[in-house]
């Protein structure tokens, strides 16, 4: 679906997702697929390394084609790079997701266009949510569940939101890549809580650190 900067804004405020948009975030100058992208699904990564936010909007080699759509700081703030192209998945594909009807199918290399990406700033030494540089802060996780959960709810028209099947890792869109380590099973869960509660967004992001508190080690 094709997402508006407005519906973008607009979905975050209604998630209370934690937000600061970065200068340029809406230009078009930003986006070299010029308002064409299709957004069918999520995709997951981490920075293995620090102080990302820099390099994410300003300082990357496609510059000013910013390196994914959001940063999401150890604090759980989320820096919005981008609300229409960016350059982050790279090759890999072809992607299935399935659909009554008939499956989405996002082609080979062309995740781009076709998937929103996170940047969870961590090192990514570790699947745990412990707090450190190595792994995760649960403020993090909440942040990524909350706003996962608003942009299925953007990329779907009229009523509802897309299932949490449509939320991949890097890892599962290419072989080259090992981002994220925290299961798949266990990003659906802590998105498919916020998901559910999207109505009422502070008892969904109470329920997810309740989730992690359970599953610290980012597996179920």
């Amino acid at each position: 679906m094709k997402v508006s900067t407005k519906r973008l804004a607009y979905k975050l405020k209604k998630y209370k997702v934690k937000s600061q948009f970065v200068q340029g975030w809406d230009s078009p100058s930003i986006d070299p697929y010029k308002g064409r992208s299709d957004f069918q699904g999520v995709l997951l990564h981490h920075t293995a390394g620090t102080d990302s936010l820099r390099y994410i909007c300003f300082t990357n080699p496609y510059k000013p084609v910013r390196a994914a759509h959001f940063l999401v700081a150890r604090d759980g703030m989320v820096f919005v790079c981008s609300g229409s192209g960016a350059y982050h998945a790279g090759r890999g594909g072809p992607w299935k997701f399935p659909r009554r009807g008939k499956d989405i199918v996002i082609p080979k290399d062309r995740g781009n266009s076709h998937l929103y990406g996170i940047e969870i700033e961590s090192l990514g030494r570790s699947r745990k949510i412990d707090g450190t540089m190595k792994g995760m802060t649960v403020d993090q996780v909440v942040s990524t569940a909350m706003l996962t959960a608003a942009l299925l709810n953007a990329m779907k028209a009229g009523p509802g939101s897309l299932p949490v099947s449509r939320v991949i890792r890097h890892r599962d869109w290419t072989s080259r890549k090992i981002d994220v380590k925290q299961d798949l099973d266990w990003w659906h869960q802590a998105v498919g809580i916020a998901r559910r509660h999207g109505k009422k967004p502070d008892l969904a992001k109470s329920l997810i650190r309740g989730f992690v508190k359970e599953h610290p080690r980012g597996k179920l």
